[in-house]
């Protein structure tokens, strides 16, 4: 993961943890429901920014490494699965047709996450 965009994530991981402990505490004290809807929404919107982050790194990444090796429609295909159920871009309904088709890889498609290759002892 590019750095700047690490150290990112991991602010508002911390931030969506924090909001996520704070309903808790509310549940447990019976705060009133809409306080919570609150809350919830916070956490929400936290992740949701966090969603965008890692998608700003791996097209910058992983996606860009796979397309000059020759694997854009396969890398294109295991992202659009991976957006699927992202609500923000497709209906309540599945999502358009092309967001449909699964992920057709065992493992990442770019170098950047590859497994490291084993050196015999």
């Amino acid at each position: 993961m590019l750095p700047d965009l690490k150290r990112e994530t991991l602010l508002r991981l911390r931030s969506a943890v924090g909001h996520l402990e704070s309903v808790e505490r509310m549940v447990e004290q019976d705060v009133y429901c809409v306080d919570l809807m609150k809350q919830v929404a916070a956490v929400q919107g936290a992740l949701e920014g966090i969603q965008l982050i890692l998608l700003r790194n791996h097209l910058s990444t992983c996606v860009s490494d796979a397309i000059r090796r020759g694997m854009g429609k396969e890398i294109i295909d295991e992202l659009l699965g991976a957006l699927r159920y992202e609500k923000s871009l497709v209906n309540g309904h599945g999502g358009p047709a092309s967001l449909d088709k699964p992920a057709a890889t065992g493992g990442p498609l770019c170098t950047c996450h590859a497994p490291a290759p084993h050196v015999p002892a």
